[in-house]
């Protein structure tokens, strides 16, 4: 009987080891900062992802990595490479990066940001599109530009704190591992959701900014002035960022022309690096 406890015990020991130091899970090979660093491959040479693109990179300062759903292998991304649905894209310490989907919106991301394509699609003969896309740390300004004529547009943000549903919106969402903090900019239409209180909306509308957390039952919403909007703006240019270096210190929020609707068959054809 003795000894079968202490083999007893030894088995609960090594399944407790196993447990402890074992492989990590995708998650956790996806999102950690030393995986990032120590445990993926960085290849210069850009292989592209499963499907048709969703998207493409219109501008990168600094270093942003890019993986298609093997969360061990990384690109470097490069202005023109396409997006695919799944994708994992990561700025690093300093970078900024300007991304456009496939239904017209702009993406910018801050610098130590972390954010997943989980879908992106536009139906042509039916004028549907659909977004979602998921933040899972850092900051990120999402501008919707539909596509005209455009007969349905959802467009879904989910961080670990909340979850965002736009039509017509221009934001920023700041994601944090307590809280979420959600601001919109001019002309826009933000239904909010906690994650904890699937039931409580918040609705937020221009100049608007509420912070969604797991002990925060009913959140608040706050004003904001234009001038404060206006600083943030300037954060989270939309413009490509070649553009802004070349234009000196002007810091004018606008798009350029030929940018602003996102043509199908520029999506075509994968561009790859040599």
């Amino acid at each position: 009987m003795a000894a079968l406890r202490v083999n007893l015990l030894l088995f609960l020991c090594l399944t407790a080891s196993a447990l402890l130091w074992g492989n990590p899970s995708f998650s956790e090979t996806t999102i950690s900062e030393q995986t990032l660093t120590n445990d993926i491959v960085i290849k210069e040479r850009y292989q592209p992802g499963n499907g048709l693109p969703v998207g493409k990179f219109q501008s990168v300062r600094r270093e942003a990595i890019v993986f298609h759903r093997d969360p061990t292998v990384g690109y470097r991304i490069q202005i023109g490479l396409p997006l695919y649905a799944g994708d994992i894209v990561r700025t690093r310490e300093t970078a900024w990066l300007l991304c456009r989907l496939i239904d017209g919106s702009h993406i910018v991301l801050a610098p130590k940001t972390t954010l997943t394509v989980l879908q992106s699609s536009y139906n042509s003969s039916r004028k549907i599109s659909v977004s979602f896309l998921y933040l899972e740390h850092g900051g990120a300004r999402f501008k919707l530009n539909p596509i005209p004529d455009s007969a349905s547009h959802e467009y879904k943000v989910q961080t670990d704190a909340a979850f965002l549903l736009a039509k017509e919106a221009d934001f920023v969402v700041k994601a944090g591992p307590e809280a979420t903090e959600i601001t919109a900019f001019e002309k826009s239409r933000l239904e909010v959701t906690g994650m904890a209180q699937p039931d409580e909306v918040t609705y937020l509308s221009d100049f608007q900014r509420t912070t969604v957390a797991k002990e925060i039952i009913s959140p608040t919403v706050e004003t904001l002035s234009r001038e404060t909007v206006e600083t943030m703006m300037a954060g989270f240019h939309t413009a490509p960022l070649y553009t802004l270096l070349a234009a000196g210190t002007k810091n004018d929020d606008r798009d350029p022309i030929i940018e602003d609707t996102l043509i199908e068959e520029d999506l075509a054809e994968p561009q790859l690096s040599e």
